[in-house]
């Protein structure tokens, strides 16, 4: 491990730390498309490591909203009775087995139709409401959906979790974002254990990458209060197209 490549890996990190915390999306993609793309690390070493370093992110970030009473604890609660088996399941079973290209085009397709997605909803975002009663059902399916994602691509949690329970549940910006940081640290504690299991971190890699998403996720979450959420849809798009098209053409 040189001095150069440990620095790179916590510079990585913080930056995820911050963008994440205060996007509320977690920041896995970015730590995904980084590690593979800058670090050269598989698929499924990329995604076992990125994992690791985005709970660290959302354990973080998650205690601070916890602190601001910024979470909806019933939503939440609904959210990962689905998501926690499957992030397990998908992370030791699913994720080394999808092939290198394949791998790189489904994210780099998925993250590009994310952006479109998140542009689209802009025009459409206003301020707080008032969350109504969890919609059991509905919450428990897309966490399950949202577990193959979050465990065997590293994506997708707070990518599709934060407009989904703005929908569903009526909830301001940052109240989506809170309440789905503590949805991704719980489903991330899962989707870690299934990837340690099938030994996809790349370990040596994890100090830095942790150090790093501890003061970034510091530093977003205590930050994310200042940010308009039109500028948080806007920083949502512009990670998801820059990360998004190089993998897309790494796979072509």
């Amino acid at each position: 491990m040189t001095i150069e490549l440990a620095a790179g890996l916590f510079v990585l990190a913080l930056v995820v730390g911050v963008y994440g915390s205060i996007t509320g999306a977690g920041g896995g993609f970015l730590m995904v498309a980084g590690l593979v793309l800058v670090f050269d690390l598989s698929g499924a070493e990329a995604v076992g490591t990125s994992v690791i370093t985005t709970v660290v992110i959302q354990l973080v970030a998650a205690g601070t909203y916890a602190r601001d009473d910024l979470i909806d604890r019933p939503t939440a609660q609904c959210f990962v009775l689905g998501s926690i088996p499957v992030a397990f399941l998908s992370a030791a079973i699913l994720a080394n087995r999808i092939p290198e290209r394949t791998f790189n085009l489904i994210i780099g397709v998925l993250l590009v139709g994310l952006a479109v997605f998140v542009l689209a909803r802009r025009a459409h975002e206003s301020g707080g409401h008032q969350s109504g009663p969890p919609r059991k059902s509905a919450l428990v399916g897309l966490g399950s959906a949202m577990g193959v994602l979050s465990g065997a691509f590293g994506v997708g949690a707070g990518l599709v979790t934060v407009p989904a329970i703005r929908s569903l549940q009526k909830l301001s910006t940052h109240r989506a974002a809170a309440t789905t940081t503590a949805i991704g640290a719980a489903s991330g504690v899962a989707a870690s254990i299934g990837h340690a299991v099938a030994g996809n971190p790349r370990w040596s890699y994890a100090p830095f990458v942790i150090a790093g998403a501890v003061f970034g996720g510091r530093l977003g979450a205590r930050s994310a209060n200042r940010v308009a959420p039109q500028l948080v849809g806007t920083l949502l798009a512009a990670g998801l197209l820059a990360t998004g098209v190089p993998l897309l053409a790494a796979a072509i």
